[in-house]
């Protein structure tokens, strides 16, 4: 029984599956909003949440927000700012819509990825990912002090202080 009940597998592993997963939907909700951006911008400007011009700025300007950090969201690449900002605009579908966005459907689907990208935003986006890729390369590139540099530095100091003797041994 113990085999079906220990946790197995990395957590990259799920991070990888769950921005993949995620990203390739806003990847491809941001790519069907700007193919038909005249449309969606009604539909912005129908939410009555913004004023019309705010409206009709978020309106052209969220679908190429969603193609940009989708990608990025996909490729592990800048997570904390990429979740944080499809975080922000999950939040404000949410606020905009409601929790219930139409009669009948038990959830809203903007909730599940609100809490997806908040979970990345805090946990990362793991090993398998260009932050881990670019936190790897700037490891190697710093040369880190040596613990112990201060004492080394005050023992050195006292050495070359102390007067030379001569050498007295007449060999």
């Amino acid at each position: 029984m113990r085999l079906f009940f220990k946790a197995r597998g990395n957590s990259s592993i799920g991070l990888l599956l769950l921005r993949l997963l995620v990203g390739s939907y806003t990847l491809s909700l941001g790519i069907m909003q700007a193919s038909n951006i005249e449309d969606y911008i009604t539909k912005v400007k129908a939410l009555q949440f913004f004023s019309e011009n705010t409206a009709f700025i978020i309106g052209f300007i969220t679908p190429f927000i969603l193609i940009i950090f989708g990608a990025m969201y996909i490729m592990g690449f800048f997570t904390p700012i990429t979740s944080f900002t499809l975080a922000m605009i999950s939040f404000l579908k949410i606020a905009s819509r409601g929790f219930f966005p139409s009669e009948g459907i038990p959830f809203n689907k903007d909730m599940l990825f609100l809490v997806c990208f908040l979970m990345t935003l805090f946990a990362g986006a793991g090993m398998i990912s260009f932050d881990a890729l670019l936190d790897r390369k700037k490891k190697k590139t710093e040369p880190e002090p040596p613990k112990n540099a201060v004492i080394t530095a005050e023992i050195i100091t006292e050495k070359t202080e102390e007067p030379m003797k001569e050498n007295t041994d007449p060999l």
